[in-house]
């Protein structure tokens, strides 16, 4: 056994030499943003029922795309303890809108725990009541540099159990989206 430890601490120690680098850095990173392009890192946070919700950077995505019943915006953010808040709206603009499960103005939240298995949905409409409740404020949609932010809120029905979550204090901040509407 002695050993086996003894080889393995030998292994780490050749590998702590050889496998680190010092690279020059590229002078086309631009490091005052993070990297890359120069593009913002998007924010996207809320409360659920009180607890804060933080998307990962990485783990944020958006598009705009076309789709059989008009434009649709979709943001999507997903946080370390796998939860996720996704929005969806159709031809989104400035301003405020209410969600809606109706084909002519559909817009719908969603907040999914994984920790809950299958049962972890909660949708902004209640399949029992036939409402929804929420809305997304757009304050800025930017479709030459695919940037977009807002705010919003909803309370999210469990369709399993009919438990609810409350989501506040929503806000996406700067994010990029990808867009392929003409």
């Amino acid at each position: 056994m002695k050993t086996l430890k003894a080889f393995f601490s030998v292994l780490i120690v050749i590998f702590s030499f050889t496998s680190c680098d010092v690279e020059p850095l590229d002078s086309a990173i631009d490091i005052s943003t993070g990297g890359g392009s120069g593009t913002s890192v998007g924010i996207f946070t809320a409360k659920v029922n009180g607890v804060n919700f933080v998307a990962e950077p990485e783990a944020i995505n958006a598009s705009y795309s076309t789709s059989s019943i008009g434009n649709e915006l979709n943001i999507v953010g997903l946080n370390t303890l796998g939860e996720s808040v996704s929005i969806q709206l159709l031809n989104p603009s400035l301003g405020t809108f209410e969600a809606s499960y109706n084909l002519s103005d559909l817009n719908l939240l969603q907040y999914f725990d994984a920790t809950m298995g299958l049962n972890g949905t909660f949708l902004s409409y209640n399949q029992i009541t036939e409402t929804s409740i929420g809305t997304v404020t757009i304050t800025n949609f930017d479709t030459v540099g695919n940037k977009v932010s807002g705010t919003f809120s909803f309370t999210g029905y469990n369709p399993s159990d009919s438990s609810t979550r409350q989501i506040t204090n929503g806000v996406f901040t700067n994010l990029s989206f990808e867009n392929t509407v003409d």
